[in-house]
């Protein structure tokens, strides 16, 4: 065979970003026809969830690093792409980049976040004794090598700024020399403006950090927000009490010595480790473990990220493997790369015989079919593999691909016996229908059929509020039951469907129980994967996951309530009505969660008629004297919408006292459920005027509802043509009659009176949830 010289043509490289950046004298260049920087915060916040995830996975997996992909670039040894250029001052090693600026430029951008603030953490550390001298002496390695990652030194001539260069430039805007230098593309300015900040003494130590001050016009716009981003996330992220990201505990890992030898690769001083994992935090401890966590992130970042260089020798072959790398489609999913492996275990000529292939049709044609575009079809098998992980395992599976791939090939293994493969493969299958014919916008007809409607109305109702809230971690749990129903036998179905709309009551009350409670969704996530994965410890309550690791035991309904029962009594404190309708008091739910608030009106509202003792309070009736939890009446979104009593922005008439305290217009005291059209009409007008509209809605005859129509003026409300008819139009609402009682000014304590009462209301519907 010819030897056609493939190696010579392209040559694969695998290393760090942060090794292919400080190679000596290498400079990046970017040549004029590609386009401009372009990540946005999504693209950002993936690449550093990426870095977090591998941080986390340290402990177990000693080896890992974050892939970023391929970068081709070709070694322009004539510098034949450099233009403008000063010949004799040209960076000594020229990269032209064909393909991954967006990521070299973030990642500079990084560098620069990194070594700022490490610089300016490290000034904080004014302590003399072992611990204090080995974290400086840490960061000033670290910004030597941070340093190395955004500029060249060519070292002469010394006392010139002008001997600095970016590591990346663009043709046609900048030039690298010592002499007559200019930067003007966006990412060449950033990392100038920068080196100009802190040279000629890179490792100093200061107080002031480093902000951008060039203009946000259009052709800086991108750069300049994605530097600010980064600053913003990175500062977020190594922060004592990080609100997005997961970062490890650091009293815990400063203690293992994996994880302690993946990100340094020595032992660090015992007094470094005992006095992070004090209890007791000063601004001294504090100073020390937010510098820590930043060389941390800096040192995974540096030393883990890795790519592959494809180095091509002539711009032709780097477009030829550019465009081969980029059409050849989208990465497979995980759920494709499986598939082979349940063709494997049926055996090939028995698999179209097998269950597992009806089931695999069913995955591909019931579900991942109807997405057409592959982003489309990506996000639905990480969508469908999420719930599945946790219901199969109880395991937590991130909505990333290779963890994806490798959870499939882990818990799929070619021991596993065929029987508990085909349960595998069942129960993916029924996720996905799960997904498609109940959880999508509107369920199937074969989802329907189990009668919930007909019989259940109620857990009908709520399955539709945990769908409106998105609240997909419930998937889960609910499946396990959902798929007794699939597997019952005709006589014992009627039952196993009562069961499956008892999980379902129970499911919403606890979920809407913990977030009216908390506001926001305080780790209820975590709390339905501890009961999928651990059950309840000391309690006799078994995981709920198919095949947890560790104790199992046969699932159960009741122990399914008293686990939830369980963490809303001793995870959230919630022990008893007074406690959870004190919590709600102090919750701008509103602000929150829109739906939370929608539906806990619903459930304060249902069967109730105007308190006559307490002027603007609604109390109990008989039943079905004003239903409201049915699902006929959640469903009516242009009907039953929320509308703020007193305006969330301050107009006049409405007392200074409502808006004080900013989440007080956002408690459901200041709620109240009407028809789409006419809370539009409503806005910002007077209470007066409100309370008359409120009059009109409520009226129970049509004489009286004219009387009070033809009085709106005399409160100076102007009825278009339009509002005529979307009064003429609305039902009855007697849910508005109890607050047009209420004769006074509209003010704060009649808010928290009527937020206590809606909450007790709605406690009293929703906690016998989790018994009955």
């Amino acid at each position: 065979m010819p030897d056609v010289g493939i190696s010579k043509i392209f040559s694969p490289k695998s290393s760090s970003i942060w090794e292919f950046l400080i190679v000596n004298g290498q400079g990046c260049y970017i040549p004029a026809y590609q386009r401009s920087y372009a990540w946005n915060k999504d693209n950002i916040t993936r690449l550093f969830e990426d870095v977090l995830y591998g941080i986390n996975q340290i402990e177990e997996r000693p080896g890992t690093i974050s892939f970023l992909g391929t970068i081709i670039a070709i070694h322009d040894r004539q510098c034949e792409s450099v233009d403008p250029i000063d010949r004799g001052n040209v960076a000594p090693r020229v990269m032209t980049i064909i393909d991954g600026q967006q990521r070299l430029c973030t990642f500079v951008m990084s560098n620069i976040v990194l070594h700022d603030y490490i610089r300016k953490a490290a000034s904080k550390i004014k302590g003399k004794e072992e611990k204090d001298s080995w974290l400086i002496e840490q960061h000033e390695q670290l910004c030597a090598d941070l340093r190395k990652a955004y500029l060249i030194d060519r070292e002469t001539p010394r006392n010139n700024i002008y001997r600095y260069y970016p590591r990346i430039i663009r043709a046609h805007e900048d030039k690298w020399s010592v002499q007559s230098a200019q930067y003007e593309s966006p990412t060449a300015k950033l990392i100038w403006e920068y080196i100009k900040f802190t040279e000629p003494e890179p490792l100093g130590q200061g107080e002031k950090g480093f902000e951008s001050q060039e203009e946000l016009d259009d052709h800086h716009k991108m750069v300049r927000q994605a530097f600010l981003f980064i600053q913003e996330e990175i500062r977020r992220i190594c922060n004592s009490k990080p609100d997005q990201y997961d970062f490890p505990e650091l009293a815990k890992v400063v203690q293992k010595e994996e994880f302690v030898k993946g990100i340094w690769g020595f032992d660090i001083p015992e007094s470094v480790i005992e006095y992070v994992a004090k209890e007791e935090s000063d601004r001294h401890h504090r100073n020390f473990c937010h510098l820590m966590r930043l060389i941390i992130f800096a040192r995974y970042l540096h030393d883990r990220v890795g790519i592959t260089i494809v180095e091509a020798t002539n711009e032709y072959d780097a477009f030829d493997m550019f465009e081969a790398l980029n059409t050849t489609g989208e990465a497979l999913t995980a759920f494709e790369t499986f598939k082979p492996k349940v063709i494997e275990a049926e055996g090939l000529s028995e698999y179209p015989k097998s269950p597992s292939y009806k089931w695999i049709e069913q995955i591909e044609k019931g579900y991942l079919d109807r997405f057409n575009k592959a982003e489309e079809k990506r996000k639905a098998v990480s969508e469908m593999l999420i719930p599945f992980a946790l219901a199969e395992t109880g395991r937590k599976l991130q909505n990333r691909l290779n963890e994806q791939r490798r959870y499939l090939r882990k818990e799929f293994p070619a021991e596993l016996p065929l029987d508990e493969k085909r349960a595998f493969v069942r129960l993916l299958a029924g996720i996905s229908s799960f997904m498609s014919d109940g959880w999508g916008p509107r369920e199937d007809p074969a989802f329907v059929s189990l009668n919930l409607i007909k019989l259940h109305e109620k857990a009908s109702l709520g399955f539709d509020v945990l769908r409106k809230l998105k609240h997909s971690i419930t998937i889960a749990p609910l499946y396990r039951f959902y798929q007794r129903v699939l597997d019952a036998k005709k006589a014992d179905k009627k039952e196993r469907i009562s069961e499956f709309a008892v999980a379902i009551k129970a499911t919403v009350a606890f979920s809407v129980l913990w977030r009216g409670a908390m506001g926001r969704t305080k780790n209820i996530d975590s709390h339905y994967r501890d009961i999928m994965s651990k059950g309840i410890e000391n309690y006799p309550i078994f995981p709920m996951a198919r095949r947890p690791k560790g104790k199992s035991g046969k699932l159960s309904l009741e122990n399914y309530k008293q686990a939830l029962r369980h963490v809303l009594e001793d995870k959230g404190l919630i022990s008893n009505k007074d406690r959870w309708v004190e919590c709600v008091s102090e919750v701008g739910i509103y602000e929150h969660s829109r739906d939370i608030a929608r539906f806990l009106l619903f459930c304060g509202s249902d069967d109730t008629v105007p308190d006559k003792e307490e002027k603007g309070l609604m109390e109990r009736g008989r039943k079905g004297c004003s239903p409201m939890l049915r699902h006929s009446e959640w469903n009516n979104d242009a009907y039953y919408t929320v509308e703020h009593i007193a305006p969330q922005s301050k107009s006049d008439g409405w007392q200074e006292s409502i808006y004080k305290d900013p989440k007080t217009i956002h408690t459901l005291g200041n709620l109240i459920l009407l028809p789409g059209e006419v809370n539009s009409i409503l806005g910002d007008k007077s209470w007066d005027q409100k309370k008359q509209i409120y009059k009109l809605l409520a009226a129970k005859t049509q004489d009286e509802f004219d009387e009070i129509k033809g009085g709106l003026e005399d409160v100076e409300v102007e009825i278009s043509d339009r509002a005529e008819q979307v009064f003429d139009a609305a039902q009855h609402l007697g849910i508005c009659e109890s607050v047009t009682h209420f004769d006074e000014p509209w003010s704060l304590d009649i808010i928290q009176k009527r937020t206590r009462r809606i909450a007790e209301l709605a406690w009293d519907r929703l906690e016998p949830w989790l018994y009955s």
